[in-house]
Parts: C-alpha cells; sequence; structure tokens
C-alpha cells in the first residue's frame, strides 16, 4: 500500500469515526428535545439511563464499540439502550465516509491539477462537501425524532432547509465559475423541488396525514435543495416510497390508528441518491480532469 492509499484510508477512517461520535450525538440530541417537551426541563449535561438515572461514564459514551460491549444494554440497570443508538452510529458513520469518498479524496490526490484549473470551483465543492455534513447531522436527529415519536420540530426544519439552500447555492456558482449552465441548473433544481416537495405536499393532503405527516414535505424541500436535480429528486422520492412500502406500509395497512412516519425513509433515500447520483459523478469528472 502505497503513501496516498494509506492517506486515503485514514482520511475515510477518521471521517467514519467523526460520523459516529456525530450520529451518537444526534440520537442524543433527539432524546433530549423530546424530553425538554415532555418533561419541561433538560437531561443535564451528562447523559444518563433514561430508565435509571445513571450517569454515563466516558467509557460508556464510545461510539458503536460501547454499545456493542454492553450488549445494548446500561451498565447498571441492564435495561435495553434500544437499536437506534447503534443504527444513527453507524449510519452516521457511513454516510460521512461517504461524502469524504466523494468529495474530499479525489481533490486530495489531484489537488495540483485541480488548482491548476480551476481554484475556486474547489473551494466551492469543498463547501459543498461541509454543507452535506452539516445537512446530515440535522437530518439524523430529523430522522430519529421522526422514527420514535412521529414528529418532525419545525426549527430543525428550517435549518434543513437553510442548509439545503447554500448547498444548493455553492453548486449553482461552481457551475456558474466553470461556465457550466448554472441557469439550465437553476430550473432543474426547481423541478426537482416540484417533484419532491410537491408530491410529498400532495400525499400528506390527500392522505390526511395518514401516510405522511405535515413536515414532510418541508423536509422534502430540504432534500430536493441539497439535490439540486430533477432527475435526483425523482429517484429521492421514488426510492423513499420503495423504502416505506417495503417496510411500514404492511403494518399501516393491516392496523387502521397506525401513521406511516416518513421522515426516516425521506433521509435515507437522500442519503442513497446522494452517493449514487450526485457524488459519483464528482468521481468521475475529476478522474476525467486528471487524465
Amino acid at each position: 500500500m502505497d503513501m496516498d492509499t494509506s492517506m486515503n484510508v485514514i482520511t475515510l477512517i477518521f471521517l467514519f469515526m467523526m460520523g459516529a461520535a456525530t450520529g451518537s450525538f444526534a440520537c442524543c440530541q433527539a432524546w433530549r428535545w423530546r424530553y425538554k417537551i415532555e418533561k419541561n426541563k433538560d437531561l443535564g449535561k451528562r447523559s444518563i439511563c433514561l430508565h435509571c438515572k445513571y450517569q454515563l461514564k466516558w467509557y460508556d459514551n464510545i461510539p458503536i464499540i460501547s454499545w456493542v460491549l454492553l450488549g445494548g444494554k446500561c451498565r447498571k440497570c441492564r435495561k435495553p439502550i434500544g437499536a437506534a443508538e447503534i443504527l444513527s452510529e453507524l449510519g452516521m458513520g457511513a454516510a460521512f465516509a461517504l461524502a469524504g469518498w466523494a468529495y474530499l479524496i479525489p481533490i486530495i490526490n489531484n489537488w495540483d491539477i485541480l488548482l491548476s484549473i480551476n481554484a475556486a470551483a474547489i473551494y466551492l465543492k469543498l463547501g459543498q462537501m461541509v454543507g452535506v455534513l452539516a445537512i446530515l447531522v440535522v437530518m439524523g436527529i430529523l430522522a430519529v425524532y421522526d422514527a420514535k415519536w412521529g414528529e418532525l420540530p419545525v426549527s430543525l426544519l428550517i435549518v434543513s432547509n437553510v442548509l439545503g439552500a447554500a448547498i444548493l447555492a455553492c453548486k449553482e456558482l461552481e457551475m456558474y465559475v466553470t461556465g457550466e449552465d448554472w441557469i439550465g441548473g437553476l430550473y432543474s433544481a426547481g423541478f426537482g423541488v416540484l417533484i419532491l416537495a410537491g408530491v410529498c405536499f400532495m400525499i400528506y393532503k390527500v392522505s390526511h396525514e395518514r401516510l405522511m405527516g405535515g413536515g414532510d414535505w418541508i423536509l422534502a424541500l430540504a432534500i430536493a435543495l441539497a439535490l439540486g436535480d430533477w432527475w435526483l429528486s425523482l429517484w429521492a422520492m421514488f426510492l423513499a416510497n420503495l423504502l416505506g412500502d417495503l417496510i411500514m406500509l404492511p403494518t399501516v395497512i393491516s392496523t387502521k390508528n397506525s401513521v406511516l412516519h416518513f421522515g426516516p425513509f425521506l433521509v435515507m433515500a437522500y442519503i442513497m441518491v446522494f452517493v449514487l447520483g450526485n457524488a459519483l459523478p464528482v468521481l468521475i469528472t475529476i478522474d476525467f480532469l486528471a487524465f
């Protein structure tokens, strides 16, 4: 393994660890947010077991490792911690690593070449990566909160839309400085908003919140802005519905009072489409320029 490959592996491992820690943070913040609403008081600065109030030590909070070693249970009372924590840590770790693989690694490996072609485009691409990592954190909190309690906090939805707009702005500026059709890009992003957020809004209205809540179409708006492409938004809509149908719809149909919490499926679809449709072209383009 040469030096460049070793550095790439180390970078991806670091990003995975950073993402896992962020996933733990996202899950913790979802619980704190809910506790604040229900109990009207703060959980405090240190994490605790909600069953026995045991204050977790630093070695109880190591992402993934602590959960596995403890068997997903509290060290003191042995009550289940829950699967959301480990899934959030693994999912966010993978998402961060994939974002680094798509954006950061190709830029680092071809820095001199890209710098000589267009320095501004590099920094705008890095700006997109920072925006993607930030919106993943916010969406992680939203996904956990919606999966557990069937709600999407309005303030977090607003933040996600601001970040989505910032990612789109960086993308459009990159197209402008590289001479691409940025006006066409804006039209594409607009159609994406109509496809993803518009369809979600219609489902929300027609189903009377049984298949989609009022916050889902606002989350879909943030995702459409972050993707910035009508074709990617169409795929996100398809994948989110497919995942929802496969995982939750049978339960919703069999239980009349069940409601489909669509937020987590929108977030999963965003990550899948971002990697396969919005990030892979970055690798292809940079490899072509390097060649």
